[in-house]
């Protein structure tokens, strides 16, 4: 049986949808219809297709793949929350016994630091102590070979400051590994002396009397003069 198009009359094809005169669909015969859709039925049933056919299997994969991520997420934010309350109620739970061990801990600490402290303040005393003695029992024990024939009272300066000196001291710096001495004579002048090498021998470098810087001529004259100076003994 022969289809026309219901807006122009032009004769259609058989299964023609759209007039290929004015270019408007036409519907489909009841009977052409019922007929395609029980070919559709009977296929479906064949086949096994499933009963949404028209959703696309990569949308349904897509959805499953964005369903699983936000479970994940969801998961992850729930363990999260979980071990924040837990750290959270840990906090809580300790008790006072704790804090004072933990302040006991830090007391014990500060003892070990204050020890090697104290460790290392005597070692360096001891130190300083000992270069202090060797250097200045060097001193004491050096002499310096005058130039003249006079006959010298005194063989070292420890001796000749011994005799010459009414008090007086040793002194060394560390620093500068120097060993000096302070000494007040019987007539009540107060010197100062710093000693140093010259040429092998040990020698006063630089002296002050009652404040004032000698010359080095006037040093070495009176440091002969203690050299030569003898002690009276009373008594």
């Amino acid at each position: 049986m022969s289809r026309h198009c219901t807006f122009c009359g032009s004769k259609l094809e058989d299964g023609a949808k759209i007039c290929t005169n004015c270019g408007k669909m036409v519907p489909i015969a009841s009977s052409v219809q019922k007929r395609g859709e029980q070919e559709y039925i009977d296929r479906s049933r064949i086949q096994g297709i499933p009963k949404r056919v028209y959703e696309h299997p990569k949308r349904a994969e897509a959805e499953e793949r964005m369903r699983r991520e936000q479970e994940a997420r969801n998961a992850r934010r729930a363990r999260e929350t979980a071990r924040n309350r837990e750290l959270s109620a840990q906090e809580h739970r300790r008790t006072p016994t704790e804090h004072s061990s933990s302040g006991k801990e830090n007391y014990g600490n500060g003892k070990k630091i204050i020890k090697t402290v104290l460790k290392f303040a005597v070692i360096l005393a001891l130190i300083y102590f000992v270069l202090a003695f060797v250097r200045i029992l060097g001193v004491r024990h050096s002499t310096y070979k005058f130039d003249t024939e006079m006959t010298l009272a005194n063989e070292n300066y420890g001796e000749a400051f011994d005799a010459y000196f009414k008090s007086g001291k040793w002194k060394y710096n560390i620093f500068k590994n120097q060993v000096s001495y302070e000494g007040t004579s019987e007539s009540g002048d107060e010197y100062t002396m710093t000693f140093g090498k010259k040429k092998g021998q040990t020698i006063v470098r630089l002296m002050t009397k009652n404040g004032k810087k000698m010359a080095s001529d006037s040093i070495m004259n009176d440091v002969m003069g203690m050299f030569m100076f003898e002690k009276k003994v009373t008594g």
